[in-house]
């Protein structure tokens, strides 16, 4: 344990010293206040209080529940391509944290940190927001549950670690890796898409291939939105996701694995 916690002090250094990290800290927060007071002057603003209003604000639910784990996920690629840059990942082999501890405790606090992220952007903006995304006497908030966020942000921060993996096992380095990012970052933002009408019936499923789909989905089910015969239970999209999140995570930590022994 003692070793965790020096790696954990180490960790907290490195973030304060890296400008890139402080700002991907910071974000949570920038989205939350966006999301809770600049979106909703503007769907007031320019929107016509019908049906299309509504469902801008539906989508804007569904980007402010992904940016947190992609941003947690960026976030943790850029570290681990720090790491490689600086071939530190190799000589961890031959310490006692070893690789797969000391990657498996960088995981974790990531993960840890989308959680929270995501509990805060969504709570927040709940929160802040007040009647901001009130349309034709409905707030789309309403229905969004503490426990409902909760089980959301615990499913769908997977994607932190899994998009971090993917974006060190892809990139040599730093500047590959933000080109990566900001490509992949369409995929993250794909389950957006469920919005779409022909999307919400039994077609729906191939977002799926999207770990995040599964958790957002779910998130939309709980609150009563995007009603459809084809859905699934606010618990089974959560377990699925969970599952599919745990086999991609483990096949991109054989994939970075692979990647470290070839460097």
């Amino acid at each position: 344990m003692g070793r965790y916690l020096r790696l954990l002090k180490f960790e907290f250094r490195h973030i304060v010293r890296d400008s890139m990290t402080q700002i991907m800290l910071v974000y949570p927060v920038m989205i939350m206040l966006v999301g809770a007071y600049l979106l909703p002057f503007i769907l007031n603003e320019f929107g016509d209080a019908d049906a299309g209003q509504y469902l801008a604000s539906v989508v804007i639910v569904l980007v402010l529940g992904s940016l947190a784990p992609f941003i947690g996920g960026a976030m943790f690629g850029f570290l681990l391509l720090d790491h490689r840059d600086e071939n530190t990942l190799i000589s961890l082999r031959v310490t006692p944290t070893s690789l797969g501890g000391y990657l498996g405790f960088k995981a974790t606090y990531i993960y840890l940190l989308s959680v929270a992220s995501s509990l805060m952007v969504l709570s927040g903006v709940k929160w802040l927001s007040g009647d901001g995304y009130t349309v034709m006497g409905r707030n789309v908030w309403d229905g969004f549950s503490f426990l409902g966020i909760l089980g959301y942000a615990v499913v769908a921060a997977w994607l932190a670690p899994i998009f971090g993996l993917l974006l060190a096992s892809l990139g040599k380095n730093k500047i590959e890796g933000f080109a990566y990012m900001k490509s992949l970052g369409i995929f993250a933002l794909l389950p957006v898409l469920v919005v779409l009408e022909p999307l919400q019936d039994a077609r729906q499923y191939l977002l799926g291939i999207m770990p995040s789909f599964w958790p957002l989905k779910g998130l939309m089910v709980d609150a009563g939105l995007l009603e459809n015969s084809a859905n699934l239970s606010y618990a089974l999209y959560l377990f699925i996701g969970l599952v599919w999140s745990v086999l991609l995570c483990a096949l991109f930590i054989k994939l970075f694995y692979q990647k470290v022994q070839e460097s």
